[in-house]
This record gives C-alpha cells, structure tokens and sequence, in this order.
C-alpha cells in the first residue's frame, strides 16, 4: 500500500489572503451609494456611459455627415469634433462618486470592507488589481472607481485602456475623470514609479471582447477567460506590486454583440464533426484581428430593445 506524502517539517502552509484579516468579508456585502437618486437618474447615466462607446466615433464622423446635410455647419461640426477629441481632461472624483448609480442598475454586491484599505496603506507597497472578465463593455470598471472612492481611497490609483478610446469625443471624457491612461509601458511605470499610484488593468483586453456572450444566449457558462499576461508579472517584480486577482460574476451578461468571435451554440465542436462557422463567427474574428492591428476594441453591442441600454444582471465584485 502506497503511504501518501508526507509535507517536510519546515515548510509552512500559507496562509490565504482572502480572508477578515485582510479586509475581505465571508459574506457578500450589498453596495449602498451615498446618495439617493431616482431610479431613472440612475438608468439614464449608466446608460451614457454605455453609449460613450458609440458616440465618440459619431461626433468623429459628424463633420462628413453635416456636409451632406448642410454644408454650412459642416465647419463648426469640424472644430467641435476637434475640440472634444484633443482638449486636455483632468480626473474628477466627482465623477467616481456619480458613479455609485451604477449600484441600484445592478443591485451590486462585493465582498470589500473598510479594513482593505487600512491593510492597503500599512503594506506601504504598491498594488495591481487585475479584474476578469474584461467583456463586451467593461462597464465594472465605473464600479471599480465609485467603490473605491467610497470605501478604498488608499487602493485607487489610475486606469488602463487604447490610446484609440483615449482619442474619441465623450468616452474620452469619462474615462479621464477616472484617470484612466494609455496601456503603454511607460505611461504606466511613470504612472507607478513616479506618481507612486496604484494601477487597475483588465488584463483579458480584446480577446475576451470577442470570447464574451450572455449566458441567457450562449448556455450556463460564466465566461471564457483567454489572457496569459505575463508582462504583468514581470510589471509587479519591476515596481514591487501586490497583484490582486479580482473578479466580475454577471460582468458578461449587460450586453450582447453582433459579431462575436465563436459560435453561441453551446457545444458545437461537442459532437465530433466540424462545424461550419457562421457568418457573424467570420466576422467577429475579422473584428478581433482588425483589432488587434489597430490595438483597440472594435464590436457591435447592443442592450436592451437592440439599444445601448445594458441588461441589469446582479452583480458581484470579489477580491483575494
């Protein structure tokens, strides 16, 4: 009979992180804003915020289609394009603050307490909080910052996204009120290094854009994780970081896509043969590829009654 392993002596087990002693609660904690506001207030700036994505390649395209209308204002279309695109943004925790509207959309639950935050600062370390999924719209991100604003002032640091999404009209606007900033290897060491800020990455990036479906679509499944980031790693050793890992259950289920990169039916490579991919499949991985040249997320989404209106699924922020 074979005797099982026997751990030597001096090697301690360790210890988890996600724990009460770290700050993290063994029961969900429902998120409660601030503030009280209507429920259409509310619907009506997260639905901005998912039209954002929309709406700067619009104000983009606005000029061309002012010309065709009336040549006239086409100018004005031109510089007010120009103006929004290029004028410089400074964060605005204001901003963070609205931001806990998206709560009552979601009827948001984590599992944070205030303690993460006085762990935070004790640690005097930096931190790298690596969020999944990153899905159609990573509309957790505005999540992020309201709870952070709220309960974890010492763990906000700055954002991550394409130089692309730092250049549209709108968007541009709330994601720098966050102080998101280019993914670019030197903004974020100056970002780290010199500012000595914390950095929020969803390290899925464009992969997962297209990997991303409504499990009310696409079968049981939470959602497909593809991302081997080692840079991040390598990014945690060069600064001394503390990654945490974090994740998003229901983040996948606002919007759906037009064009996403595989088949919804559950189990289509399951029955043995080949299966001819559609033509929405083709044209989500000629998206993806188109994407990954230009380095930014190019899909169709959609929400409710085929608008920009994000389904309202709970959701559920975990760390640890």
């Amino acid at each position: 009979m074979c005797k099982p392993l026997e751990r030597p002596s001096g090697r301690k087990k360790a210890a988890a992180a996600a724990t009460e002693k770290h700050g993290f609660s063994p029961t969900l904690v429902r998120a409660t804003a601030d503030y009280d506001a209507p429920s259409v207030v509310a619907w009506a700036f997260v639905t901005l915020c998912t039209a954002s994505f929309y709406l700067g390649p619009l104000i983009l395209a606005s000029p061309l289609l002012v010309y065709f209308i009336h040549p006239s204002a086409a100018g004005a279309a031109f510089a007010t394009a120009v103006f929004l695109a290029c004028h410089p943004v400074r964060p605005n925790r204001k901003f963070c603050k609205w931001c806990q509207l998206f709560y009552r959309v979601f009827d948001f639950h984590h599992n944070f307490t205030p303690r993460v935050n006085d762990v935070a600062r004790r640690g005097n370390r930096l931190s790298i909080v690596a969020m999944h999924p990153h899905s159609i719209i990573p509309l957790h991100g505005f999540i992020w910052s309201a709870i952070c604003d709220q309960l974890l002032p010492d763990m906000y640091g700055f954002g991550c996204t394409t130089d692309q999404a730092l250049n549209l009209p709108v968007l541009r606007h709330l994601l720098q009120y966050m102080d998101v900033r280019s993914t670019s290897k030197r903004v974020i060491m100056s970002g780290m290094q010199s500012d000595n800020k914390n950095l929020f990455i969803l390290p899925g990036g464009v992969a997962e854009i297209f990997l991303s479906h409504r499990r009310a679509r696409a079968g049981p499944n939470v959602q497909t994780i593809k991302a081997r980031r080692y840079g991040l790693v390598k990014l945690a050793l060069q600064t001394g970081a503390v990654i945490y890992p974090s994740f998003v259950f229901g983040a996948s289920d606002m919007l759906d896509q037009l064009t996403p990169a595989e088949d919804e039916a559950p189990g289509g490579r399951e029955g043995g043969g080949e299966v001819e991919p559609s033509l929405r499949s083709r044209m989500g991985r000629a998206m993806e590829r188109l994407s990954r040249r230009i380095k930014g997320g190019l899909t169709l989404y959609y929400g409710q009654f085929g608008l920009p209106i994000p389904h309202n699924p709970r959701l559920t922020m975990v760390m640890g």
